[in-house]
């Protein structure tokens, strides 16, 4: 494989409650890589040692490999040592399925502290073991989707938390929260409640994270052809102009969007920023199998 190029594979079906499943592997240099805040949670399964993530930069030197990688809804820029070769899964898992698949619900997960291994224990422990043994991309998605089902958990979520959730991200997170909570039957106060229960957010939150992870999901594509265009991008996605655009990113990442593109231009043009965005979801219930029983 020539030197700093990475091999993505996507998983052609996913269980029930995950979004997307992505294999990596490859060969980037030396280096930090910021973790975008996003609508979905994170959980990787390496085929190696593991991730070295802290929700800080001086957090990294005493960052020890995870081989198990999942958190909570974070709203700062988390942060990733680089290295070559890293291999593994990456699956884009929707909130209101972690107590499903994960036993917890998201509320519960980490936002500084991204040890997969304390939540899913011993069978996630075997899931990194037989990773490392999969002969090929399919048969580490199978063994990943396998895992999911296999210990998959009768756990009721609200519908109108789900009415709520599906309401904001159909509107690519510009629908007032007041307006859903009405729709939904529930003062904004409670749905607050409610949302912050279940997600560790409120639906405030969640909208701006719906609606910033289209407007990164677009950059990234426009910076990969050398097109930015930060005016038309912030109208498309919601937000008031490119000013509102720019001061999302910076309390999101600290760092205005053409200096996060020029910071992390060699990982979006290896297709490091390709997961997909709310709009690209299918607006189903994240609980439900959509091929049905």
């Amino acid at each position: 494989m020539p030197e700093h190029t990475v091999e993505l594979a996507v998983a052609r079906s996913c269980p029930p409650g995950v979004g997307s499943m992505t294999g990596y592997r490859g060969g980037g240099p030396d280096g930090l890589h910021r973790g975008l805040p996003s609508s979905r949670l994170t959980f990787i399964v390496s085929l190696d040692d593991g991730v070295e993530a802290a929700a800080e930069p001086d957090g990294l030197p005493a960052a020890r490999p995870n081989p198990l990688v999942l958190g909570g809804l974070h709203v700062r820029t988390s942060w990733v040592r680089q290295r070559p070769g890293q291999a593994g899964v990456q699956l884009a898992v929707h909130p209101l399925a972690a107590r499903s698949l994960f036993g917890v619900p998201a509320a519960e997960l980490s936002v500084d502290d991204f040890a997969g291994a304390d939540v899913l224990g011993a069978p996630g422990r075997r899931l990194h073991e037989q990773l490392c043994e999969a002969g090929g991309w399919d048969e580490a998605f199978a063994r990943v989707g396998d895992h999911l089902v296999r210990h998959r958990r009768d756990a009721a979520v609200r519908p109108e938390l789900r009415h709520a959730w599906a309401l904001l991200e159909g509107s690519g997170g510009r629908r007032p929260v007041a307006e859903v909570a009405r729709e939904v039957g529930f003062t904004a106060r409670h749905l607050d409640t409610l949302f912050q229960r279940e997600v560790g957010r409120s639906p405030k939150t969640v909208a701006r994270l719906i609606r910033f992870e289209r407007a990164t999901t677009a950059l990234a594509g426009q910076a990969r052809v050398g097109r930015v265009d930060l005016a038309g991008l912030a109208a498309r996605c919601g937000y008031s102009d490119q000013s509102h655009l720019s001061r999302d990113f910076v309390a999101f990442t600290a760092l205005p969007p053409r200096r996060w593109v020029a910071e992390e231009l060699w990982n979006i043009q290896s297709g490091g920023h390709r997961s997909a965005a709310p709009s690209e979801h299918e607006h189903t219930d994240p609980l439900v199998d959509p091929a049905g029983p």
